[in-house]
C-alpha cells in the first residue's frame, strides 16, 4: 500500500439570493498507507448564526455530468445541483520533484439549487473547485493565504494569493490570468484593467483553528500525524467571510453580488 501523499479536495459553495451561505467539502486523503474520507458543511443562516457539521465516514464525491455537478450527503443533510455558467479554469500552484498542486476551478460561477435539511431551498450563484495535491501543503512554502471568488456570471473574479518564502499570486478576471493584481483586505485591484472589486459589509462565516481540529480527528486513522505536521501549520488561523461585492471599471459600476473569501495565517 502506498505511503505517498495524495489529497483530492472538492469545495462547493453557494450564497442564496437572501444572503444565506453554504460551503461544502468532500475530500479523500491517501497517506502513510491509510485512506481517509472527509466531508463537511458550513451553513450561515444569518449573521452570527453558523451551523457546522463534519464526518469521516460514508463520504460521497460530487458527480459531474456535462455542465452540471450534483452532490448529496444524507448525513450532512445536503442535496444540491451546481450548473456551470462560465468556462472552467486550471492552474498548477506548486510543482517540484516531490509532487504538485493542481487547482481545477470547475465552475467559477454556478447557478445553484440546494436543500439543507428542513431549511428553505437555496437558489443563487455559487462556485466549485477541486484541488489535487501530491505534496503536503506545508511544503509549499507560504505562511499566508488569501482566497476569494466573485461569482458574477458577467464579470467573474477568482483570486489565490500565497505569501511567504515562495510567494505566488493567481488572479483570474474571467479567463484572463492577471499578472499585476493587488489583493487587499477590502478590495481586489486590477490596475491594468482599471478594475476594482470592493468587499463591503463582511460577515464572518467561520473563524477557528480548523486544521488543528481536523488533524485531531485524523489521529484515529493516522496515529502520530500531529507529530508529522509542523506546529505552525497546526496552529493556522482561518477566517471565512461573506461580503457584498461591488465591481468598478474606470470609476463606473460594473456589477454587484455576493463574495465568499478567506484568510489563513500560519
Amino acid at each position: 500500500m502506498s505511503r505517498s501523499f495524495h489529497l483530492k479536495k472538492w469545495y462547493l459553495d453557494c450564497v442564496s439570493d437572501d444572503g444565506r451561505a453554504l460551503i461544502c467539502y468532500s475530500a479523500r486523503l491517501t497517506w502513510l498507507g491509510a485512506k481517509i474520507a472527509y466531508a463537511s458543511r458550513i451553513y450561515l443562516r444569518a449573521p452570527q448564526d453558523t451551523h457546522i457539521e463534519s464526518r469521516f465516514h460514508d463520504v460521497t464525491e460530487p458527480v459531474e455530468a456535462g455542465d452540471t455537478i450534483r452532490w448529496e450527503d444524507a448525513g450532512l443533510q445536503v442535496a444540491g445541483q451546481w450548473t456551470r455558467c462560465v468556462l472552467p479554469l486550471q492552474a498548477v500552484l506548486h510543482e517540484t520533484k516531490k509532487g504538485r498542486v493542481v487547482w481545477n476551478c470547475v465552475q467559477p460561477v454556478s447557478q445553484c439549487s440546494i436543500r439543507v435539511g428542513d431549511e428553505p431551498p437555496m437558489t443563487g450563484h455559487g462556485y466549485v473547485e477541486c484541488l489535487d495535491m501530491t505534496v503536503p501543503p506545508w511544503e509549499m512554502g507560504f505562511n499566508e493565504l488569501r482566497w476569494g471568488r466573485f461569482a458574477h456570471p458577467d464579470a467573474p473574479l477568482v483570486w489565490i494569493d500565497l505569501k511567504g518564502p515562495t510567494s505566488q499570486q493567481r488572479v483570474f478576471d474571467g479567463q484572463t490570468d492577471v499578472k499585476t493584481a493587488v489583493v487587499g483586505e477590502d478590495c481586489i485591484h486590477l490596475p491594468e484593467f482599471r478594475k476594482t472589486l470592493w468587499l463591503e459589509n463582511p460577515v464572518v462565516i467561520e473563524e477557528k483553528n480548523k486544521i488543528m481540529e481536523v488533524v485531531r480527528s485524523l489521529v484515529a486513522w493516522l496515529p502520530g500525524i500531529e507529530h508529522l505536521t509542523p506546529l505552525r501549520f497546526l496552529q493556522a488561523k482561518e477566517t471565512k467571510w461573506r461580503s457584498w461585492g461591488k465591481l468598478d471599471v474606470a470609476g463606473q459600476g460594473a456589477g454587484e453580488g455576493w463574495v465568499i473569501h478567506e484568510l489563513v495565517t500560519f
